[in-house]
């Protein structure tokens, strides 16, 4: 019971490192991506994006390079689950989230990451050149993201980077990796004494711990009236999850994915629907939020009970 406790605050403690170290080192580089007077539209189509994945990215690449198969999957696709079903579930029955038309454009790209993703897990197996198929797949689709932006800007540098910025870089890459090493070590250590498999404690604990960024970002736009913002972060979030968390982390070792596919099986039932509200009403609106919660809720019933896939 003690150990269980212990493993627990390792739990705990290692997504509090991730979350405050992760926004930290997100405003950071965006610091010194204007310091160095990269453009306003790059920083926003690849850093901002980039800054709330890092719990994300971090955490399966760690569990991968240590071997933790299940947290490392089940991290990446349970995020992307929660990202849709609970995070925006809970946005929208706030209050309906309306959006423009580049958050179904874009919604369209994360359907087809996932499908990418499926399509190269028929064997079981994300391999390191599945790996860097999925790497390359994000690199187009920031280059077709750049084209359809593409704008003349006159960009000025906002000071110059100092020799402490780039230590503060590296001390909270290395707060971000302490805190990830603790969540896997956690994870780990209940999955075993609790016979519970590492893929359930990467799908919910872990995957809903390091979205917390995406659940920030996504209420406050609820909050604040700006579906935009809570539905634009959650696709870009997605997309990386998918091409970037799964990339890297099947890079760094292959992953079997036989595990993953009660949560591709729910992750299409909400995304889906998702789409085609986006496309028919401009946003999501209560009724579908509620639907998503339900989905969650099952999911979650499901997972914890032991559901053979």
């Amino acid at each position: 019971m003690i150990g269980i406790a212990v493993w627990m605050a390792a739990i705990v403690v290692g997504i509090f490192l991730l979350v405050k170290a992760g926004d930290k080192l997100s405003d950071k580089i965006v610091e010194v991506a204007e310091k160095a007077g990269i453009s306003p539209l790059i920083i926003s189509i690849i850093l901002i994006s980039l800054a709330t994945t890092l719990p994300e990215m971090t955490t399966s690449a760690i569990a991968s390079y240590e071997g933790v198969n299940g947290i490392a999957l089940g991290n990446a696709l349970g995020s992307i689950f929660a990202n849709i079903a609970l995070i925006l579930g809970l946005a929208s029955v706030i209050r309906p989230l309306k959006s423009g038309r580049e958050a179904f454009r874009n919604s369209i790209v994360m359907l087809l990451s996932l499908i990418l993703v499926m399509l190269l897990s028929i064997d079981g197996e994300l391999s390191r050149a599945d790996g860097v198929i999925l790497l390359l797949a994000y690199v187009i689709y920031l280059y077709w993201l750049y084209r359809s932006h593409i704008h003349v800007e006159t960009v000025t540098r906002k000071g110059k980077s100092t020799p402490l910025d780039y230590v503060m870089l590296i001390i909270l890459g290395l707060f971000l990796v302490a805190g990830a090493k603790l969540v896997v070590y956690g994870g780990r250590n209940i999955a075993e004494a609790m016979g519970i498999s590492e893929y359930v404690i990467g799908a919910t604990i872990v995957a809903i711990g390091t979205s917390l960024p995406e659940m920030t970002n996504a209420l406050y736009g609820a909050l604040r009236e700006r579906g935009s913002i809570s539905i634009g972060n959650i696709i870009g979030a997605n997309i990386m999850n998918a091409l970037i968390v799964l990339g890297l982390a099947s890079i760094i070792r292959p992953l079997q994915t036989s595990a993953s596919v009660l949560t591709i099986a729910f992750v299409l039932a909400v995304m889906v629907p998702m789409i085609i509200s986006l496309k028919k009403n401009g946003g999501i609106g209560r009724p579908l939020g509620m639907y998503f919660l339900g989905a969650y809720a099952l999911y979650l019933i499901l997972l914890l009970s032991g559901v053979s896939l």
